[in-house]
C-alpha cells in the first residue's frame, strides 16, 4: 500500500466517493480519473493514498463490510437466536438489494493475492457471527448435531446470495424487483428463505 499523507479525511472522502461510482456504474466503471474530479482533485492524488485501481476497490471492499456487519449486529441486537437469524438474514436481503453495485463489488470482485488473513477475517465477522447463531438454532432442533449445521451453513448463504444476485441482475422479479416493486422484491426473498430454511417461530413476533 502506498504511503499515506496525514489527512485522514481526504482517505476516506476518497473511499465514500468510489463507493458512490460504484454504486452508480458498477465496479467494472469505475474510472479513478473520476473520483479524483469529483474530489476536486488530480489523479495523481489518488495515487498518494492507493497505489492502483485493485488496492482502491480492496479497501472500499473492506469499509463495505464494516458498514455491513454492524448493520447486521444492529437489526438482530438483543434477540434471541432464532429471531436474531431471521432479522440478519432479512438484513442481508435488504441491503443486497438495495445497494445493487457495491454488493457486487463485495461477494463478486476477485479476493486480493495473496490473501491478507487479517483482511479476510475482519469480512468474516458477520458470517462467523451468523454461523454462531446458526449453532445455536440447531442445537435446539431434535436429532441435529454439529454435522447439520456444516450442511445447513452454506446451503442458507447460498441461496441468500442466489436470490439476492438474481434480484439485483433483474433475472428474478424484473429489473431491480422493478417489475413488481423493491419492497415486494425483499418480501418475496424473506419468504423463499424461510419456507427453506425451518426455524422456531419469530419470538418477536408473537410477544
Amino acid at each position: 500500500m502506498a504511503a499515506r499523507p496525514a489527512n485522514p479525511k481526504l482517505a476516506d472522502d476518497i473511499l465514500r466517493v468510489t463507493a458512490e461510482i460504484v454504486e452508480e456504474k458498477g465496479p467494472e466503471r469505475l474510472a479513478l480519473n473520476e473520483v479524483a474530479t469529483r474530489l476536486g482533485y488530480t489523479r495523481p492524488t489518488i495515487y498518494l493514498y492507493y497505489k492502483n485501481k485493485d488496492e482502491l476497490l480492496q479497501a472500499t471492499i473492506d469499509r463495505s463490510f464494516e458498514t455491513f456487519a454492524d448493520l447486521q449486529d444492529a437489526a438482530a441486537e438483543g434477540l434471541p437466536p432464532a429471531s436474531a437469524l431471521r432479522r440478519r438474514v432479512a438484513a442481508y436481503l435488504d441491503w443486497g438489494i438495495e445497494h445493487p453495485g457495491m454488493y457486487r463489488l463485495m461477494f463478486e470482485h476477485p479476493a486480493e493475492k495473496p490473501v491478507d488473513p487479517a483482511r479476510a477475517a475482519a469480512r468474516r465477522r458477520w458470517l462467523e457471527r451468523d454461523r454462531a447463531l446458526l449453532a445455536e438454532v440447531i442445537d435446539g432442533v431434535d436429532g441435529a448435531d454439529a454435522a447439520s449445521l456444516d450442511l445447513v451453513e452454506p446451503g442458507l448463504w447460498a441461496i441468500a446470495h442466489g436470490l439476492v444476485s438474481l434480484i439485483i441482475s433483474g433475472r428474478l422479479f424484473g429489473p431491480l424487483g422493478r417489475a413488481i416493486g423493491i419492497d415486494e422484491a425483499k418480501a418475496r426473498a424473506q419468504q423463499i428463505i424461510a419456507s427453506t430454511l425451518i426455524l422456531p417461530a419469530d419470538e418477536e413476533a408473537t410477544r
